[in-house]
This record gives structure tokens, sequence and C-alpha cells, in this order.
């Protein structure tokens, strides 16, 4: 009688518990402003700066400022709504963030669009992305008879350093 071959256990990935819940709040975060965005595109057609924070419960809630006239200038809104995300970090109030605006490509996306929706989304533990969405607007013609579509396009997701989280903070 053969004695049975050896065999060797199969190694398991090893999980990084954090790895993974930054994982989970970055795709919700993701998922939050992206889906603003397009009702807010679909709806008006353009797209002002905003953010969605999670807070230390880890509900997801569009950051708002609480000034009587918004500034009609975006950068002067993205700087406002920075200012606004860095004081909540300070008061540790969020344990992740999503900053967002509307750019136009330096080079149309492989779709052609020449729109985009970037995202800058941050979390405490230091993890950082910046995240490209391609878009381009359908319709909406004719007095809105008829109705607007927003197609996306690919996603790009880079890693970038943190600016709220920035070890130190």
């Amino acid at each position: 009688m053969t004695p049975a071959p050896h065999r060797h256990p199969i190694p398991t990935p090893i999980r990084d518990p954090q790895h993974d819940r930054d994982h989970r709040h970055a795709t919700q975060l993701l998922n939050a402003s992206m889906s603003y965005a397009r009702l807010i595109l679909r709806r008006y057609g353009q797209l002002a700066p905003f953010a969605f924070a999670m807070d230390r419960e880890g509900q997801i809630a569009r950051q708002t400022l609480d000034i009587p006239r918004l500034p009609r200038d975006p950068e002067r809104l993205w700087k406002l709504l920075a200012e606004h995300i860095a004081n909540r970090v300070r008061r540790r109030q969020i344990q992740a963030v999503a900053m967002c605006a509307n750019v136009a490509l330096a080079a149309p996306s492989a779709e052609g669009y020449t729109d985009a929706v970037i995202l800058t989304i941050e979390q405490e533990s230091g993890h950082a992305l910046q995240v490209t969405v391609p878009y381009k607007i359908y319709g909406g013609q004719l007095h809105n008879l008829l109705p607007r579509r927003i197609a996306l396009g690919q996603t790009l997701v880079e890693g970038t350093d943190p600016h709220f989280f920035a070890p130190g903070s």
C-alpha cells in the first residue's frame, strides 16, 4: 500500500479589518456623493461643489453651510466647505469625508466625455482617494420636455495624499 501524498494546506489570505472598513466607508461615501451628483445634474444641468461626511456612528449626510447666501463662485464655495469640514475634523465629529466638484477634463475620457465629477475621499485612518467620474448630459432641450439623462463614463480611482486627516491634524 502506498502512502497518501502529502497535501499542503491552501494559504488563506490575511484580511486587514482596517482596510476592509476603509474600503466600505469609501464606497458608501462614493455612492452617496454620486447619487446626489446625478440628481442635481439631472435636475439643473450643472453642479456646484458639495461634500458628504460620515459621523462617528457611521451615518452619512451632506454637509451644509449655515450662511445667509451661498457664494456664486465655485472656488469660494469649495474653500468655505473645506473650512467647515476641517473644523468638524478638528472637533472629531466625523471619521470620513468626500469633497466633490464638477470639472472640465483636460482631455476627453475614453467615451469622449469632457466633463467629470471629481471626488476626494478621506478617512481618519489616513486612507485617501481621488475618484474621477466622467459624464455626459443628454436631453434637457425644449424647455425640459426631453428629460435630462446622465451617462457616466469609466471611473478612475487613484490614491492621493490626505488633506483633512493628515498626520498631526
